[in-house]
């Protein structure tokens, strides 16, 4: 009894943190809404939907939701909030033309653009640096970083265009940039900005790639052609190296959020049903989101853009026909079918062990005449 119970112990251990996480859903409101970036403390940025359709900036928190409004024009989205709940995205200006915003102390400021007409700003970062996309002077896009009240142009990988994503606290950017080939303006790669210089990140033998998001620690995902361009898939590059992800069974998967733990979150299409879920990669594996949470809820999770440190996740999800805004809470975790049957069968064990040593000790005692 005394090895088989320490046995025991090990495997019920080994069986509980295999179980999958569960997550609780929150609707953040909005008779038509989005999500698409969450900071912190569970704020999360994203838009509300007219009933024409019509995209305006919101940031959602528990039932309650503030409307940012426009530069003047009739739409905006908000993509990106940091830690003190400053935002960013795009507005409409009065003459119809994008512009990129920040949102702070309850008012939204036009950030210019880098010579051309139009802009949109993606994320920013607790020490406000912003990124995003802007037309320069010659009307072609490129990646910008706004920091210190300027907007400065961080360049391509040798084409005409560039995008950026994401920035990090150390202000690492994220994106995407055509490349110098005779196609250029049609191959685009993801690429790293760090150090005043764009890394050209590659693909998985395709020809387009984008980083999406990234974490502190400068790991990076996004989604990258196979070869002959067949399938986007969701990537994590790590280390130097682009980490295939995989799909749910599909074809295709896209990464749009990482978290400091290297969790990451997105897209994928699904084997069979032609249709597409969220997803969680964790411990290398890619889950299903609509398996981690209760399907009583009648929410299907169709997509997952970003995640916290406290593993909460902004995502879009539809019941009924009506598709929300959603914040996923994790949950306790609660043990798998197969680990159930493991801690069963490790109880019935115990309980096994127990009678039989006190039949032991009853038969020695009878034995020694006790």
């Amino acid at each position: 009894m005394s090895r088989l119970i320490p046995l025991l112990l090990l495997t019920l251990a080994a069986a509980s943190t295999q179980a999958a996480p569960r997550y609780n859903v929150v609707d953040l409101g909005g008779s038509d809404s989005s999500a698409y970036a969450i900071n912190s403390l569970g704020l999360v940025a994203g838009a509300e939907y007219s009933p024409s359709g019509v995209p305006q900036a919101a940031l959602f928190h528990d039932g309650i939701i503030t409307r940012l409004g426009t530069l003047g024009g009739a739409s905006s989205t908000a993509t990106g909030i940091n830690a003190y709940g400053q935002l960013v995205g795009g507005a409409t200006d009065a003459d119809g033309l994008r512009r990129a915003f920040l949102y702070a102390n309850g008012a939204m400021r036009d950030l210019g653009t880098l010579g051309g007409a139009e802009a949109e700003a993606r994320r920013i970062n607790n020490a406000g640096q912003i990124v995003g996309s802007a037309a320069n002077a010659d009307n072609l896009w490129h990646a910008f970083l706004y920091s210190g009240g300027g907007m400065r142009d961080l360049g391509t990988l040798g084409g005409e265009i560039s995008n950026a994503f994401d920035i990090n606290v150390h202000g690492q950017v994220a994106g995407n940039a055509a490349i110098s080939d005779a196609i250029a303006f049609h191959a685009v790669h993801a690429f790293l900005y760090e150090g005043a210089a764009l890394r050209d990140l590659g693909t998985f033998g395709g020809t387009n790639s984008a980083a999406w998001s990234l974490n502190d620690a400068g790991h990076a995902v996004g989604y990258a052609a196979v070869a002959d361009d067949a399938a986007d898939h969701a990537f994590l590059y790590a280390n130097g190296a682009m980490h295939d992800l995989g799909t749910l069974g599909g074809t295709y998967s896209f990464a749009a959020g990482i978290n400091n733990a290297d969790q990451v979150v997105g897209v994928s299409n699904i084997e069979g049903d032609g249709g597409s879920s969220g997803f969680l990669y964790s411990g290398g594996v890619m889950l299903d989101l609509n398996k981690l949470i209760d399907p009583a809820t009648g929410w299907r999770i169709n997509d997952a853009h970003d995640i916290n440190d406290h593993q909460q996740i902004a995502a879009t999800g539809c019941r009924a026909g009506v598709c929300r805004a959603l914040r996923l809470d994790l949950a306790a975790a609660v043990p798998e079918p197969a680990t159930w049957l493991t801690l069963s069968a490790g109880l019935g064990l115990l309980g096994l062990a127990a009678r039989n040593s006190r039949r032991a000790a009853s038969e020695g005692d009878i034995a020694a005449g006790v």
